[in-house]
């Protein structure tokens, strides 16, 4: 008889919730609205010219730049070694402005070396959506080290670009500086200083 009785408002409770979920402050309705105006596009079947759905990444051209970067090494291929501040490293971090600049992004520097480059979305005075890596290499590492998210953010944005997309908020990739303690002993100083 208990257990007929808990599962009784077992049941009645969970109706209770899916009638009303007002009362307990969960609207599905502005959690969507929420989400889309924090993001600057519909959480729905967009209506864009170029679907969404139909999005593609230039993959060849992605591993190109992927292994273009990878020629920027102190130590033969497949590794790589890219220390900060050293020859290479200094190539590598122009290689990704040109990236930048090439994508139609205002690229700066900040006095740490972090390179940023922006995409301004149509309400630029919302705070950016950001994404990045580093590229700097520990001795003998691999080619796809922290590359990948300051090479793959850049051709993201690229999709975005290729599909008419144009973001609410702005768009910022950023390459951080000595994300590995290779010169100084310090990991991630340039999330230290930014």
């Amino acid at each position: 008889m208990a257990l007929r009785f808990s599962l009784f408002i077992f049941i009645f409770s969970l109706h209770f919730i899916c009638d009303f979920p007002g009362i307990f402050g969960h609207d599905e309705g502005m959690t969507i609205k929420t989400m889309e105006e924090f993001s600057g596009y519909p959480i729905h079947e967009p209506k864009y010219p170029n679907s969404l759905s139909s999005l593609s990444v230039n993959s060849d051209t992605l591993q190109k730049q992927i292994d273009e970067l990878a020629t920027f090494s102190d130590s033969p291929a497949p590794s790589v070694t890219r220390i900060l501040y050293s020859e290479k490293d200094v190539l590598a971090r122009s290689y990704i402005k040109d990236l930048m600049e090439l994508s139609g992004l205002s690229v700066k520097e900040d006095a740490v070396g972090n390179i940023f480059g922006l995409w301004n979305g149509y309400e630029p005075e919302l705070a950016p959506v950001l994404t990045g890596s580093h590229v700097d290499a520990i001795p003998y590492s691999g080619k796809y080290d922290g590359v990948v998210g300051v090479l793959g953010a850049i051709e993201a944005i690229n999709v975005l670009k290729r599909s008419g997309f144009k973001p609410k908020r702005s768009l910022e990739v950023i390459m951080f500086t000595s994300e590995e303690p290779t010169r100084f002993g310090i990991s991630c100083l340039g999330r230290l200083g930014s």
